[in-house]
Formats: C-alpha cells, structure tokens, sequence
C-alpha cells in the first residue's frame, strides 16, 4: 500500500493500486469444478458451485472455506438529505450506527448467525458531505484519504469481506455516480423501490440533474466522479475493494450502492473487481441495471427492497454451505 512517489494529484496512488496485477490461483477454482464433476453432472450445483470456485480462486486454495468472514459497514451522510430525497434521515444514520454496535440491529444478529466479525466503520456522520448539486461532495486529498480508510475493513487478514453501507441519501449519490459513468437519464438510475413515493423521485431526479450540470466536464474519469458527486461511504467501498484485490481477498458487494462503487473500481480497471460478487439483487431497478452492466450474476434474489448489509452478510451462509462438499475431501485431490 506504498505511496507513489511523484504523484501530481493524492487519487494517482488510487488509480495505480487499482491498476496493479492480482495475486488470482485459477487452478483452485479449475479443482473445485473438477471435484464437482465427480459428484454430478456438470452444473448441478449452479450459483453455489460457482460462488465456491471464486472463493477457490481468490482465496488461492482448494478446498475453499469460510473461516474468517467480515461484514464491514460503512456510514455516512449527505448534504442532500434534508432536500426531501430520502425516507430516512442523518440522525437515523446514528441510531442505526449505534444500534449495530450494541447488537441491537437485526443486521447484527444475521451476522453473528453466520460467525461474522462485524465492524462499522463512521465517516464523519455529524458532518455531512455538502449538497452535490451545489459542490463536490469532497476535495481530491478528502476522497482519497476516505479511500485509504476502507483498507480498514481488511484488518485481520479476513478469508471473504462482506460490504454494506448506510445512510441518508446514499442511493440518490450512487445514482448520480452511475449517471457519469454509464450515460443515460437521472430517471433511468435513480429508479427506487416499491416504497418510494412518486414526489420524492421526482425530487432525487432533480437533484441528480442539477448535480451532473454542476459538475459537467469533471465527470469523465471515475474518481474525479466519486470526488464530485458520491459519498464518504462510496469511497470507502472503493478502497475496500481496491485493496482487497492486492491482498487476494474475495468480495461480497450488497445492493445498488456498493455495486456502483465497484463500477468505479471497474472504469478504472475492467479486471479490477473480477474477485468481487455480487451477493443479491434488490427489487430497485437501478440494481439490476447496474449489475448487467458489470456483468454480475447475483448469488441470491431476496427480493430485498434496498441493501444495507443485509444481502451480503446473508451471502456469507450461502457461500459456507458452498464450500461443504468440499471440506470432506483431502486438500490434494
């Protein structure tokens, strides 16, 4: 995680790490397909034989397992917030926040179902990132340092790491993110779920609209979008992911937000989040879009109205009874 020595701006360590080759075994996961051929037909154990070959190839060993998982949630707030974008609110944030902490949060119970180690992660809740519509959410040296702060979630040397984020306003952020990065209408990624009145849509639409005029001929390099019109907590997805990759570590991304933070890491390298899964898909549309254009096949359908840790933590269970076949066998066949 060394610094790059004459960087002309603090994202170009970003950008370079991003860039930098894997430490992949795609002979583990080639075991895990060759021991599933000896106890079926091919394809019998769909998604699961798939989500264990992955696990196989990131975690650069056969069997794979899951040991040592973590859920790492990050938080944040928005400027946006108070503009009549969200069902939720900046102070909700840290009752969820504390909530998590002290284990009151069904999220919290899930976790520990599947022998998770928790850990939240605060991105300076009581200060809100300013309205985008108006300013940049951050400053380069701000979003690069948030960056680097989601190395955190990787303390311990976790076997697979499960992201979830939440916040006010975080789903109107990573529509305006998906907006520079993909092109189309605000109307096309803003798109909610079922829950979200008609007014308050038209009300985030606004705001992505305004946001990408404000913004207009800073959005064509990803970073400088997730800078300009993410969040705190976007950023420090991306460094999750980042990191994770340079470490071998494999990746469960959750709903539309943490997918739209691994389509940062992929415009900046398409190969850059090949050791990330998608966990599930919500019933937000945007989701869906966001992981066809990722190429992403969900472990899971919930059928979940929004994400928040809860899809991937869930996944987390799935991906050990994945692995079970496999656990029985001498780890040299």
């Amino acid at each position: 995680m060394s610094q790059v020595d004459n960087a002309t701006s603090p994202l170009d360590d970003v950008r370079e790490l991003a860039r930098r080759p894997s430490p992949a075994d795609p002979s583990a996961a080639q075991k895990v397909y060759d021991a599933l051929l000896g106890m079926g037909r091919e394809g019998d154990f769909g998604r699961l034989g798939d989500g264990a070959a992955w696990l196989a190839k990131w975690q650069q060993r056969y069997p794979p397992r899951v040991e040592m998982p973590t859920l790492a949630v990050f938080a944040g707030s928005h400027g946006i917030s108070h503009r009549g974008v969200t069902l939720s609110s900046n102070e909700s944030t840290r009752e969820k926040v504390d909530a998590l902490r002290e284990g009151r949060a069904p999220l919290s119970a899930i976790a520990t179902q599947v022998e998770a180690n928790i850990r939240v992660f605060e991105l300076a809740i009581d200060k809100p990132t300013p309205n985008i519509a108006e300013e940049a959410a951050m400053t380069e040296r701000e979003c690069a340092a948030t960056i680097a702060y989601g190395f955190e979630a990787l303390e311990g040397e976790p076997d697979v790491v499960a992201l979830g984020v939440i916040g006010a306003g975080i789903g109107t952020a990573a529509a305006a993110v998906a907006c520079a990065l993909y092109g189309g209408a605000p109307e096309y990624w803003v798109r909610p779920g079922p829950q979200v009145p008609t007014e308050m849509n038209q009300q985030r639409v606004a705001i992505v609209s305004q946001a990408l005029k404000t913004h207009r001929g800073n959005l064509s390099d990803p970073l400088e979008a997730l800078r300009c019109l993410g969040g705190r907590e976007l950023a420090a997805c991306v460094g999750a992911i980042i990191a994770a990759r340079a470490q071998g570590i494999p990746v469960l991304v959750d709903g539309f937000a943490t997918t739209i933070a691994a389509a940062v890491v992929h415009a900046l390298n398409p190969q850059g989040i090949d050791h990330v899964k998608a966990a599930h898909v919500t019933r937000r549309p945007a989701h869906q879009a966001a992981l066809e254009r990722l190429g992403m096949t969900p472990l899971a359908d919930f059928e979940f109205n929004t994400g928040g840790g809860m899809g991937s933590v869930a996944a987390i269970g799935l991906l050990r009874t994945a692995c079970a076949p496999f656990l029985a066998q001498p780890a040299g066949k």
